[in-house]
C-alpha cells in the first residue's frame, strides 16, 4: 500500500491536519517536540491499531478533547486501486459517543468493520524507532506485543485467536476466584480448560512457526551487521514442555521445514494441534489447586516470551547497548522480510529519528532493498538527511520534504 493523504482530528498536538504525501520518500523534519513523530505514529496507529509509544488510546487525544480521528487515502499498486481507512476513538465523555463506555470505530471505504481481524493486514507498516531497544531489554509484554502484531499483519485470523484466548482466560479466572481458595471444582474448570487448551495450541503453533522464521531472517541480518562476528538466535519461551512436544512430533514425522514454510498438509497440522492441546489440558489440570490458592491462572500463553540470544547468551543480561541496537534492527529487518515475502505489496517503512542512532553500516542495512517501498523519515536537520540519502537511496526516488514547527506542517521543494 501507498499512503496518498493523511487526515487527523484531535490526534496528539494536531487539532486538524490534512496532508498529501509522496509515493516514495517523505522527509519530515524540524526541532524536537514539534509533532514530527506524531505524524508517523498516526500512520502506524491507523494501519495496525497500535501505537509504538503508548498502550492507552486516551493518551493519543489532543489535550482537553474527548476523541480523535485518523483517516488515510491509500493506493494499492498490486491491483491499481484506491481504498481508505478510518480509525476513531471516543471517550465516554465524547458527544459523538452514545455509549457510556469508550468506543473504537474502524472503517474501510466508509464501511464499518466490526472485527479487528478483518481490518488487520489491509495496510501494513514497519516502524523503526528509538523505543525498539526495549524489544531487547524490556519486559516480556513488549516482545509479545511485537510478536502478536507481526503475526496478525500476515495472518489476520491470529488476532481472533488472541481475542478468544483473552475472553476465555478472563472467564476462567472469574470461576477460580469464585472458589475463594477452596478445592477447585473440576467440572467447572473443564468447561474453560478444554477450549483454552485448544486455542492455546493454535497460538503456540503460530508463535513457534514465526519464531523460527524470525530467527532465520534476523540471524542473517545480524551476521551482516556484525561482519559475521556475532550469532543471533531467537526462540519461543512458552508453557513448559510445549516446544518439546512440537519438536518431538516433527522429528518423528519430518514435516518441520514444510510447517515453517506454511506448506504442511492439513492432516499433519490437525494431528500436532490435537497432541499439543491434550498436553496443555493436562498442564492446566495439574495446576488447578495452585491456581485456586492464588486466585488466578498461573500458566498460559499470556506469559509467553521470546528468548533473544547472542553467541548463546541472553541479551537482556549479557549485551552492550550497541549490540542491543544491532539486534533490535535485525528483528525489525526480519519483520520487514516476513511481511514482504508473505503479502502482495511491500509494507510502508516508518523511520522515527533513527539515522542519528545508527552507524553507516546499520543505515545501509536498514534501507537496502527498500527503494520500491514508500518511506517516511523524521529527523531534525534537512541538510543532514539530504547528504545521507544521496548515498543510501536511488536517484530515481521522489523525495519530498515537510517542515514541522509547533504542529504546523509545511511542504517544501
Amino acid at each position: 500500500m501507498i499512503v496518498k493523504s493523511l487526515n487527523l482530528i484531535n490526534f496528539r498536538n494536531y487539532r486538524r491536519l490534512n496532508l498529501d504525501v509522496g509515493p516514495s520518500v517523505n522527509i519530515i523534519y524540524g526541532f524536537n517536540a514539534q509533532g514530527k513523530t506524531n505524524i508517523i505514529e498516526a500512520i502506524n496507529v491507523c494501519s495496525c491499531l497500535a501505537s509504538h509509544r503508548t498502550a492507552k488510546e486516551k493518551e493519543l487525544i489532543t489535550l482537553n478533547e474527548n476523541e480523535f480521528e485518523i483517516s488515510m487515502e491509500l493506493f494499492d499498486p498490486y491491483d491499481n486501486s484506491d481504498t481508505s481507512l478510518y480509525y476513531a476513538y471516543y471517550t465516554e465523555n465524547s458527544s459523538l459517543n452514545k455509549s457510556s463506555a469508550p468506543k473504537r470505530v474502524i472503517k474501510q471505504d466508509s464501511i464499518q468493520i466490526n472485527k479487528i481481524a478483518n481490518y488487520m493486514g489491509i495496510c501494513n507498516t514497519v516502524i523503526f524507532a528509538p523505543e525498539d531497544l526495549n524489544l531487547i531489554k524490556g519486559s516480556p509484554s513488549i516482545r509479545r506485543k511485537f510478536f502478536n502484531l507481526l503475526i496478525s499483519k500476515v495472518s489476520p485470523s491470529y488476532f481472533g485467536l488472541i481475542s478468544n484466548y483473552s475472553r476465555l482466560l478472563a472467564q476462567k479466572n472469574s470461576t477460580i476466584k469464585s472458589f475463594k481458595g477452596n478445592t477447585p471444582n473440576d467440572m467447572a474448570l473443564d468447561y474453560w480448560d478444554y477450549p483454552l487448551a485448544d486455542v492455546s495450541a493454535e497460538i503456540i503453533l503460530y508463535r513457534y512457526r514465526y519464531s523460527k522464521l524470525l530467527s532465520i531472517s534476523a540471524s542473517k541480518h545480524h551476521s551482516n551487521i556484525s561482519d559475521n562476528k556475532e550469532e543471533l538466535d531467537i526462540s519461543l519461551s512458552t508453557i513448559s514442555g510445549s516446544v518439546d512436544v512440537i519438536n518431538n512430533f516433527f522429528k518423528e514425522n519430518d514435516y518441520l521445514t514444510s510447517f515453517i514454510e506454511g506448506k504442511a498438509p492439513e492432516a499433519i497440522y490437525a494431528r500436532i494441534k490435537g497432541i499439543l492441546s491434550e498436553y496443555l489440558y493436562s498442564k492446566f489440570k495439574s495446576t488447578r489447586q495452585m491456581d485456586c490458592e492464588r486466585g488466578i491462572t498461573g500458566i498460559g500463553v499470556h506469559r509467553d516470551d521470546i528468548d533473544i540470544l547472542l553467541n548463546g547468551l541472553n541479551m537482556k543480561s549479557f549485551s552492550s547497548q550497541g549490540q542491543q541496537r544491532s539486534a533490535a534492527l535485525s528483528l525489525k529487518l526480519a519483520e520487514l522480510d516476513i511481511i514482504s515475502s508473505t503479502c502482495k505489496t511491500a509494507p510502508i517503512l516508518l523511520l522515527d529519528d533513527v539515522f542519528s542512532e545508527l552507524d553507516q553500516n546499520r543505515r545501509v542495512s536498514l534501507l537496502s532493498g527498500m527503494v520500491n517501498a514508500q518511506i517516511f523519515i523524521t529527523c531534525t536537520e534537512r541538510k543532514y538527511i539530504e547528504n545521507e540519502l544521496k548515498e543510501l537511496i536511488s536517484d530515481k526516488s521522489d523525495i519530498r520534504y515537510f517542515h514541522v514547527e509547533k504542529g504546523i506542517v509545511t511542504p517544501e521543494d
